[in-house]
This record gives C-alpha cells, structure tokens and sequence, in this order.
C-alpha cells in the first residue's frame, strides 16, 4: 500500500508563497495570541446571514455546547473564524449514529494572491474525542453553502455554511482545514479544546508512516442492532496518528484492521460498523499531521481470545493480542 498525496491548490508561485512565510502574525489589524487568535477584525467579526442561519440550532433542537461562534484562527496564508454553528432542524435525516451539523465559516486570505481550498479535500470536522468527519458534498438544505472550492483573497472577505454528518452525542466541534504542506488551521465553533482519549492498551508503530493507538474496548450497545444468537459483538476503539506533515494517509480500515480467530481466520468488519457516529469508511483519509478516533466492530463466536492483525506502509504485518 502507499501513502496518497494531498496536495492544496494554491493560486500563488513558489516565490510568492515564500515571501508570505515571513510576514510578521502581528502586521495587519489586532494583536495576536499565542493560538493564532487575532481579536480587532470588523472584516470577520461582524455578524451575518450565513452565520445567522447556521447558529439556529442553538434553541430548542440543538444542545448548549454545539452552538455558536469561536475565536478567529490564523496561518501565514489564511485568517478564519466559525460565526454561527449548531445541530441544523433544517436537515434530513443522518445516517446511523449520526447528526448533521452546520457550521459558517468565514475568512480572508493573508497573500498578496488568492488562495483556493478545495473544501472535500481539505477540510474536516473534528470533535472533542477525536472522531472525523467529511463535508457533505450535496447539503442542499443550506441557505448559503460555501461552495466546492472556496477561494479567499485578500481584499475582502468570503463566508459559507458547511455541512458535516457528526457523531450524535458530540458535545464540541472545531474544523480542521488540513491541507499537505501548508500549517494546518483548527478552527473552534465555540470555546477551544484539544482532543482528548484514553490511554492506549496497545500501540503499533508503522514506520514514519503512522502509528496505530488501541483504546480500552468500547461498548457493544454502541451499535443499534443486536447480534446473533450464539455469536458476540466487539466494538474495538482506534486512534490512528498521521505522522506525516506532507501527506494524508487513506486508510482501509476492512484490509487494515482484522481479528484472527484461534485457527488463523481473518473475522472482518461486521455491517454494525456503518451504526456507529464515530467510524471511518474504507478509504478516508487521515489529514496530514493529524490523528483520527474511530471505532470498528466484529462478530465472533463468544470466548474467543482477540488477537488483532495490522496491515500497514512501511511494516507489512504486525499483530497484537487484546485484552
């Protein structure tokens, strides 16, 4: 397997991206703190339709601590603030163990040319534990959609909602802008907070590649449907760490992370998996410089011992039993 390259579309030269480099955070308008917060910009900081609109869900359909705005976030070639967000009444119906959430984010560029995102690419949303999701390519509930590709200038700024299929008890949400090669920008929609997870019972290490964290074992409940008379659920817990700053890592969680059974049989991922909020599809992708939460779950005869096979880049097997 090998590592997929994600490279941004930037709309400068190489010169000119060098020469942005070192300008100084403090230049423009504001001071600066030491997360990249910037507090004096009326050009991202007045209120608007989008946000207006992405913050309804802060009433009655909406918990207290999904909704709302955050502090400005900036790098050398983007300064950008989430101005409204909550669970979104307007949309439809999730997929299992999911929610749609709204998000109006709002920037302009610190270039001297236009830089473009390609939002499916490039940017996430992320909650407190660590799960990830993509946006939603075809929200055509939101009134002011930010677009396929956003392209920020310096001149003046631009705003759009996104729309991301979350984990349904997410209690805060930041977005991720991560594209490769460039620092990566965490964006809170409301106060900011890191990612937090238990401490791993196994670790597996892969290379300069990634690294693999297995969480103490979820709860099988997580999962809606019951299984089978005579056969048990497992719900396995995975942090997946990219430690490549240059690439995103897709990851195939169905050929990557499989259960062996006492007589060497691969147990693969069972269909409960697509029940569960926090989860990855084969073939997502965990952004450059980031980790990824998600959980994973397996039908087995009851008893059997876990012993866990890993299929990676730089290391072709590594295996580790489970308590």
């Amino acid at each position: 397997m090998t590592s997929n390259v994600w490279r941004i579309l930037v709309l400068m030269s190489i010169a000119a991206a060098a020469s942005c480099s070192n300008r100084d955070k403090n230049e423009s308008s504001g001071n600066v703190d030491a997360g990249g917060s910037q507090h004096s910009d009326p050009s991202i900081d007045s209120p608007t339709d989008a946000a207006a609109d992405a913050g309804a869900g802060a009433g009655a359909g909406a918990d207290a601590e999904t909704a709302g705005s955050g502090p400005p976030r900036q790098n050398n070639l983007l300064r950008l603030k989430v101005t409204g967000s909550g669970f979104d009444p307007a949309a439809p119906a999730a997929p299992p163990g999911q929610r749609y959430y709204t998000i109006a984010l709002r920037g302009v560029g610190r270039s001297r040319s236009d830089v473009a995102i390609d939002v499916q690419r490039f940017v996430f949303a992320q909650d407190e534990r660590g799960c990830i999701s993509r946006p939603e390519a075809d929200a055509s509930w939101l009134k002011h959609p930010l677009g396929a590709t956003a392209v920020f200038t310096a001149e003046r700024p631009i705003e759009g909602q996104i729309a991301f299929a979350v984990p349904d008890d997410s209690k805060q949400i930041r977005v991720l802008i991560a594209p490769a090669e460039i620092e990566a920008l965490a964006v809170p929609a409301g106060e900011d907070f890191t990612p937090s997870w238990p401490n791993p019972v196994s670790k597996i290490e892969d290379g300069t590649t990634l690294r693999v964290l297995v969480l103490p074992r979820g709860e099988s409940a997580a999962a809606n449907s019951p299984p089978p008379a005579g056969r048990m659920r497992v719900v396995l817990d995975f942090v997946i760490e990219n430690l490549k700053s240059t690439q995103g890592i897709e990851f195939t969680t169905s050929q990557q992370l499989r259960l062996v059974d006492p007589q060497g049989k691969f147990v693969q991922l069972d269909a409960s998996t697509k029940e569960l909020g926090c989860r990855l599809e084969d073939g997502d992708v965990i952004p450059p410089g980031q980790a990824r939460r998600f959980m994973a779950s397996y039908e087995l005869p009851p008893g059997d011992p876990l012993r866990l096979q890993y299929r990676g880049f730089e290391v072709e097997e590594a295996s580790v039993d489970l308590p």
